[in-house]
C-alpha cells in the first residue's frame, strides 16, 4: 500500500495529508501536483541546488552549516554490515552543532542495515535517492522502552514496547528528507510474529517523535514497517 503525501505538518499530533493508494506495501512522502501558491524553494543540503515542489511549512529548509556523511563513522552500505553504532556515533557527534546552526547527516547510495537510533535537535537526516536505511530483523536491535503515558501499556501487549527504528524525544527543528531515498523496516519478521501470536512486546514503528516541535518529513519512501510508519505523538508544528 503506497501513500503519496503532499504535505505533512504536525500540529498537536495531527497531520494533514493528500493521499493516493497503491498496492505494493510502501508509504511514500512526495510533493507533486501542488500549485505554485503552496510551494517554496528550498536548497538541497548536499548538492546546493534548489528542491522543486517542496511544500511550504513555515520552517527553514536551507542547508545546515555543518554536514557529515555516515561513512565517516565507519558505516558500510552492503546490506549486511550492522551500522547501528555508526548512526548513533554520528548523531552524538552532531549534537555539538546544535547551537551553531545545526547539522546534517548525509546517507549516500547503499543499503545501510541498522538497529534503532535516536535523532537530536537541529538535525537534518538526508537520504540520497539510492540510499536505503534497512531496519535490522533482530528484535534485540529494537530495545524495549516504556509505554506511552497515554496508553499506560504496550499497544498490543501489556508492559513495554519496542522502540522505533528512528526515534526522538523532546526535540526541536528536525528534518527527515532527501532525494526520495527509502527507509525499509524489513517488517515481515514482525508481522509473522504478530500473526502467529508470538510477540513478546508491542512492535516498533519506523519513525516516532515524542514531545517534539518544528518537524518536517518529506521526499522519503517508507517501506515494510513492523507496525506504523510515522508516529508523531504530543508534537506540534
Amino acid at each position: 500500500m503506497k501513500i503519496y503525501v503532499f504535505e505533512l505538518v504536525f500540529v498537536l499530533s495531527y497531520f494533514v495529508e493528500l493521499a493516493q493508494w497503491d498496492t505494493n506495501g510502501s508509504f511514500a512522502l512526495a510533493s507533486n501536483d501542488l500549485t505554485n501558491d503552496h510551494r517554496q524553494i528550498a536548497v538541497s543540503p548536499r548538492r546546493g541546488r534548489p528542491y522543486k515542489d517542496v511544500c511550504s511549512t513555515g520552517l527553514d529548509l536551507l542547508p545546515r552549516p555543518h554536514s557529515v556523511t555516515i561513512t565517516e563513522f565507519g558505516a558500510i552500505g552492503d546490506g549486511v554490515t550492522l551500522n547501528t553504532k555508526a548512526f548513533q556515533n554520528a548523531i552524538f557527534y552532531l549534537r555539538s552543532f546544535a547551537d551553531k546552526g545545526g547539522a546534517q547527516l548525509y546517507v549516500p547510495a547503499g543499503r545501510w542495515l541498522t538497529g534503532s537510533f535516536n535523532l537530536t535537535s537541529h538535525l537534518t537526516l538526508f537520504l540520497d535517492k539510492d540510499a536505503i536505511i534497512l531496519g535490522s530483523e533482530d528484535p534485540i536491535q529494537w530495545p524495549v522502552v516504556d509505554p506511552l503515558p497515554s496508553y499506560g501499556r504496550g499497544r498490543e501487549l501489556p508492559g513495554g514496547r519496542h522502540i522505533s527504528l528512528i526515534h526522538g524525544e523532546h526535540l526541536t527543528d528536525v528534518i527527515i528528507t532527501g532525494d526520495n531515498g527509502t527507509i525499509d523496516g524489513q517488517g515481515a519478521v514482525w508481522w509473522n510474529k504478530y500473526l502467529n501470536r508470538t510477540l513478546d512486546y508491542t512492535r516498533g514503528h519506523l519513525v516516532e517523535l515524542i514531545n517534539s516541535k518544528d518537524v518536517v518529513i518529506s521526499n522519503v519512501t517508507f517501506l515494510n514497517s513492523p507496525f506504523w510508519n510515522i508516529h508523531p505523538v504530543y508534537c506540534s508544528n
